[in-house]
């Protein structure tokens, strides 16, 4: 084997390992999206997520409030574990697709 061949097999475990970690991650945050509702005049934030075919409420807490901070903390975390991943994802097929091309050579 190849010293090339050898670098790409391990940037893609590399790039598996990452993924996995990545995803635990992901899995540990809340589900859903934050919605700001307006309720006599005074603002409120829900986090909604489907359940089957029902959409659930859970009351997080007023804007400024400290789990509607840790709350957004949380979305944004999620917001970017989910973009790290499709990347990752991208270039593990561009790797893959390496390793095969030059396996036939």
């Amino acid at each position: 084997m190849s010293i090339f061949l050898d670098v790409m097999k391990e940037e893609l475990e590399r790039n598996l390992f990452k993924q996995k970690a990545f995803l635990e991650q992901l899995n540990s945050l809340p589900k859903g999206y934050l919605s700001e509702c307006i309720i006599d005049n005074k603002k409120y934030i829900y986090r909604k997520n489907r359940e089957g075919k029902k959409i659930i409420s859970k009351y997080i807490g007023i804007p400024g409030d400290d789990n509607v901070k840790k709350a957004l903390k949380e979305r944004d975390e999620y917001l970017y574990l989910k973009k790290s991943i499709k990347e990752l994802k991208a270039e593990e097929h561009k790797l893959r697709k390496a390793i095969e091309n030059y396996e036939k050579v």
